[in-house]
């Protein structure tokens, strides 16, 4: 079972990092004209432009547009691979009484971003935004924790200093987590160009009460004749919430991973991989605003919070103590 969730995390990592490709390719990042044309949204056959305004609409269409071409089928191969595998997963999870609840829950998730991709019919509304980032971070963090959790048949000596590691691994997960939550709402609003300053935001710095609109996911983009989403001041505000955000994720994580490392060789591999994890995922933010966001920068943002997601998680399944000790006392 643990080299089906093994091959099974691995399929939901590069499920991840595809359905990050599709979702800012097809919002304009990557296009020939960008970063005028990020936010991009419509297709190009429903606008009536004069040659000279339509030419420039019609390249941008078809630049992004490529992505779909090699990445669609690519994505529902995958998808369509783990969907079996989590079914085959359930079925020897139920069989064996091991992880049944991960296992179900996984399933249900299958299931669910099955029928979401059925019925959202595109990626620009914000609810199936969120819905496909919320489902997709929820898998990888399930068959992540199933892969590193300690099977409760093998003996092992409780860790030591294994509270103050499970500690700090756990709130950062928690931080790590909501500030993925922010990256996935900046995308949902189109946000990531909205700053185009450091460290500041254009002269602020707090998100201010616009935040609220951009946490509306019933809320439709406006659109121009030329297929720009028009947005207001919450794009700003979700965007100097991420970056507060960033800030505080890279502190907390930092203290955990220093925290790993100071408790043993147990944990050192782990917090060494964490620690290079952060600062890359760090970096990259702040490249991509620099060089405006190319998007080979903003697919490797996703896939580096996914690995840092499972790196944490890695570390607080190692300060875990199984059972088997304390039952091989009386003789099990």
């Amino acid at each position: 079972m643990n080299s089906l969730a093994k091959i099974s995390l691995l399929l939901v990592i590069l499920l991840v990092s595809l359905s990050a490709y599709l979702r800012l390719a097809h919002s304009g990042i990557g296009c020939a004209d960008w970063p005028e044309c990020y936010g991009h949204i419509g297709a190009a056959t429903s606008v009536s432009l004069p040659a000279t305004s339509g030419n420039a609409y019609q390249r941008m269409v078809e630049q992004a547009n490529k992505p779909m071409a090699w990445a669609t089928p690519l994505h529902r191969l995958v998808a369509s691979i783990l969907g079996l595998l989590i079914v085959f997963l359930t079925f020897i999870a139920m069989r064996r009484k091991r992880q049944r609840l991960i296992a179900l829950t996984l399933l249900g998730l299958t299931v669910y971003l099955a029928v979401l991709g059925i019925r959202s019919g595109g990626l620009h509304n914000p609810a199936v935004v969120m819905g496909n980032l919320a489902g997709g971070f929820s898998m990888l963090g399930l068959l992540g924790w199933m892969v590193f959790k300690p099977d409760s048949r093998v003996a092992a000596k409780a860790p030591d200093k294994a509270t103050a590691v499970r500690g700090t691994a756990i709130l950062a997960t928690i931080v790590l987590s909501m500030q993925i939550v922010l990256g996935g709402l900046t995308s949902a609003n189109f946000a990531a160009t909205s700053c185009q300053t450091l460290p500041d935001c254009h002269g602020s710095w707090l998100p201010g009460s616009a935040l609220l609109t951009a946490f509306d996911l019933s809320r439709q983009h406006e659109v121009t004749p030329m297929g720009q989403a028009i947005g207001g001041q919450e794009r700003l505000a979700i965007h100097k919430a991420h970056r507060i955000g960033a800030v505080l994720t890279l502190v907390v994580t930092l203290l955990a991973a220093l925290t790993a490392l100071s408790a043993g060789p147990r944990y050192r591999m782990t917090a060494l991989i964490t620690l290079v994890l952060v600062t890359l995922e760090f970096s990259v933010g702040i490249t991509a605003i620099l060089t405006g966001l190319p998007i080979s920068l903003a697919v490797a943002h996703n896939w580096l919070a996914g690995l840092i997601l499972l790196a944490l998680l890695r570390q607080v399944a190692l300060t875990r103590t199984t059972r088997t000790g304390s039952l091989a006392q009386h003789g099990v």
